[in-house]
């Protein structure tokens, strides 16, 4: 990948020749070119094996890695801008350094972007296939009797006709489908003792910390693993699902 990244800013700036480079001959085009290559690879390795060890996590959000792959992009620039005086020689400009940094970037989103696209669609689908349950695994009970953790509710439904789940402060409300309409049954207790009481049925998703869906029901699923929606069938509510589960959904 990262060879990849310098293969390409080579390959980019040599062919189409932005910022000037059509000023030079093309043997000189050619040392630029591939010496800018050559210097964003050296910098990729430097971020990758030296600097993200110590600074990354499983945890950052998309906001963080953005940030971070600002600051590489950032300091490809200056290593640009000092390599072009190497060769150039002349007095230190703070004008072209800060121009410098932007053409890194400028030319490091495309690169960028294409690695975003294919890296969260691995995972996603990892994610997937690391979540999908065999058909022969799939079990309902005909009956249970949800509490949520409070004895005096006893709600008893065909989890086949659960739409989905949700809590608010202290209360829990089941919706199942009748005659191909939403029912809604609120009652006192907690999500974690309902999902409890679900777990024998592998057809129940906790896909936010508010929300237990069927995954019969799912018709649409919207957005990416940072705000995704999903949308279940004989209803127009919209559950939300946190980015810890976003890949589990099928």
């Amino acid at each position: 990948m990262i060879a990849g990244f310098g293969l390409f800013i080579f390959l980019f700036l040599f062919i189409f020749k932005p910022f000037g480079l059509t000023g030079l001959k093309t043997l000189q085009q050619l040392f630029m070119t591939f010496g800018f290559g050559a210097v964003t690879t050296v910098m990729l390795i430097v971020f990758k094996f030296l600097l993200e060890p110590f600074f990354v996590n499983k945890k950052w959000t998309l906001g963080n890695h953005m940030v971070w792959d600002l600051i590489i992009a950032s300091s490809i620039g200056v290593a640009n801008y000092f390599y072009i005086f190497l060769i150039f020689g002349g007095l230190f400009s703070i004008k072209y350094l800060f121009t410098s940094i932007w053409i890194a970037i400028l030319v490091g989103v495309i690169p960028v972007t294409i690695s975003y696209i294919i890296n969260y669609n691995v995972q996603y689908r990892n994610a997937l296939k690391e979540a999908d349950i065999p058909e022969e695994k799939i079990f309902w009970d005909e009956e249970v009797i949800l509490t949520a953790g409070n004895e005096k509710n006893e709600v008893k439904v065909n989890p086949r006709e659960i739409l989905y789940i949700c809590s608010n402060d202290n209360y829990v409300t089941i919706v199942t489908i009748k005659e191909d309409s939403p029912v809604k049954t609120t009652i006192r207790g907690t999500l974690m003792s309902a999902e409890e009481e679900l777990s024998r049925n592998t057809r129940f998703l906790r896909c936010h910390k508010c929300y237990i869906i069927n995954l019969d029901y799912v018709e649409k699923i919207t957005g990416n693993s940072q705000n995704m929606k999903v949308r279940l069938k004989h209803t127009d509510d919209i559950i939300p699902v946190s980015r810890a589960k976003a890949g589990l959904l099928t």
